[in-house]
């Protein structure tokens, strides 16, 4: 069709062949040339006065730009396709308006408007028998009832859209548009059963198809990298999505940023920090945001006050996705009890219970109680951290996720020597190291084996340094303030926070005073 139509002069080609022609470049991912023509076909239409082929255009005008990061334009090919069918409001043409409004509203907000568009799509499509048009827009309802923490009713409808595809009753265009939607939908459930069925269904399908085509393996890796990345197979999920950015850098650069931040994160929860900053670095020059990826890197690398910023940054801007905020949240817990700023971390670790409230999804509630639990430690309360330490873990297990196991073993390991228990704190924490070592997580598991040492040895002496740092620390001054005091970088104060606490077998610089004051250390 392509080599057929591209040949010819384009001003003897009708409306229907100028869509003809936008259709095979697209599938060929010329986008550019797709979305040129497919102008161009608007215009014909527009000219000829059909409304109805003007307004189909403009549904899918809205659809590439807006996947392109064009939101301002798609907004106004919405806009535009919807004054083409006022007349006719009943047609199939509005039904896949429907959808663009429910695409549009599920990203931006509100939620109920992306609920209430998607269900007419869904009624538009019965309507005229349109299978294509029912699929996409039930996932899409689907998608918007789980972001609103309608688990039940969204996963329902998610999986009735997937029956969809597996029974053969969708053109390609739909079925690769619903896979991709319900993998994503999945992953940000941590629902690893569903992700991982899916995920591998979809590999088969992109294999059946031309690897020229938009729906590439390269998509599917990014898909199948992700889960095997949660699962703890990191080795395969790092090759996976390294494939995937070169197979998609060509044609799909939002796909390879997507797999290139992907790649960061595995890297970094190996300890690989030079390679996690080029992957994460890589991913936003081609316009991923790599948050919070790239402020826990900087966390790790002692740039604190770095990260701190970056999540400030990550968090003021409006966001109608709570899982993504959730995520943020989490990390700017993590990085305020690093750098002292426990009112930022009680702050952050509210919003995010209130977003665990509201979603009842059992990763973000997972999530949310580990920040508490973490919170309460640094605090000094060992005895209500361990609690919601304990059911952050039961959260954890119940999703499969041993890099999270890990670290929630390592918290309540290190509650337990804080309240005395000796015997089981050390089991806890061996147990938390042997949990890394097997991912391969090098610098988590020498912190743990760390921790382990400090703790036999005795008596944990603090050197004349670290007992300048800790006064400090003590007098409220944050890793900024002290690196001046005493003319060292931030990541030499970190370097220090971290022995002190090793030393001392907390977990918070609040507890470590605590400590030290009550061995007479200060």
């Amino acid at each position: 069709m392509y080599e057929e139509l591209s040949i010819r002069d384009p001003a003897s080609l009708t409306a229907v062949e100028l869509e003809a022609l936008a259709e095979a470049a697209w599938w060929l991912c010329k986008t550019d040339e797709s979305i040129a023509t497919r102008q161009r076909a608007y215009a014909a239409f527009r000219d000829a006065t059909d409304d109805r082929g003007a307004a189909r255009t403009a549904a899918r005008l809205f659809h590439e730009h807006f996947y392109r990061g064009e939101r301002a334009v798609a907004v106004g090919w919405l806009r535009r396709g919807f004054r083409h069918v006022e007349r006719d409001p009943g047609c199939i043409e509005c039904g896949w308006l429907q959808l663009a409004e429910a695409e549009l509203r599920l990203h931006q907000g509100p939620l109920d408007e992306a609920v209430d568009a998607a269900a007419q799509a869904v009624q538009t499509a019965r309507d005229h028998g349109d299978a294509d048009l029912a699929a996409i827009g039930m996932q899409l309802q689907g998608r918007a009832l789980v972001a609103q923490g309608r688990l039940e009713e969204g996963l329902a409808l998610l999986d009735e859209a997937m029956t969809a595809v597996l029974a053969g009753e969708l053109t390609p265009l739909a079925t690769g548009w619903v896979y991709c939607s319900v993998i994503l939908a999945c992953k940000d459930l941590a629902d690893l059963q569903r992700a991982g069925e899916w995920t591998e269904a979809a590999r088969v399908w992109c294999e059946a198809i031309p690897a020229t085509t938009p729906y590439s393996q390269g998509l599917c890796r990014i898909y199948r990298g992700e889960v095997l990345a949660l699962r703890g197979a990191w080795a395969e999920a790092e090759a996976e999505m390294r494939r995937a950015h070169q197979e998609l850098l060509p044609h799909k650069p939002q796909g390879a940023a997507e797999a290139s931040y992907g790649v960061g994160e595995v890297l970094r929860r190996r300890g690989d920090l030079f390679g996690a900053e080029q992957a994460f670095v890589r991913a936003q020059q081609l316009g991923w945001d790599p948050q919070p990826g790239m402020a826990l890197l900087r966390l790790a690398q002692g740039r604190v006050d770095a990260a701190a910023a970056a999540l400030r940054s990550a968090l003021a801007s409006p966001m109608v996705d709570r899982f993504a905020r959730a995520r943020l949240l989490a990390a700017q817990v993590e990085v305020a009890i690093a750098a002292g700023a426990l009112d930022q971390a009680r702050h952050a670790a509210r919003e995010l219970a209130a977003i665990a409230d509201g979603l009842t999804s059992a990763v973000v509630q997972a999530t949310a109680s580990m920040a508490q639990g973490a919170l309460q430690l640094a605090e000094g309360d060992p005895a209500a951290a361990l609690d919601d330490l304990r059911r952050g873990l039961h959260g954890w297990r119940a999703l499969g996720l041993p890099y999270e196991d890990a670290k929630a073993r390592l918290l309540i390991g290190t509650t337990q020597r804080m309240l005395g228990d000796e015997e089981g704190g050390r089991i806890e924490i061996d147990a938390a190291r042997a949990g890394f070592e097997r991912l391969g997580a090098t610098a988590d598991t020498r912190h743990a084996a760390a921790l382990l040492h400090q703790r036999r040895t005795s008596p944990r002496v603090l050197t004349d340094r670290e007992v300048q740092v800790l006064r400090l620390v003590a007098a409220g001054k944050h890793n900024r303030d002290i690196a001046g005091a005493l003319h060292l970088s931030e990541h030499t104060v970190a370097r220090h926070m971290q022995n002190i606490l090793a030393k001392l077998g907390v977990s918070s610089r609040a507890a470590a005073t605590s400590s030290a004051l009550k061995q007479g250390l200060l």
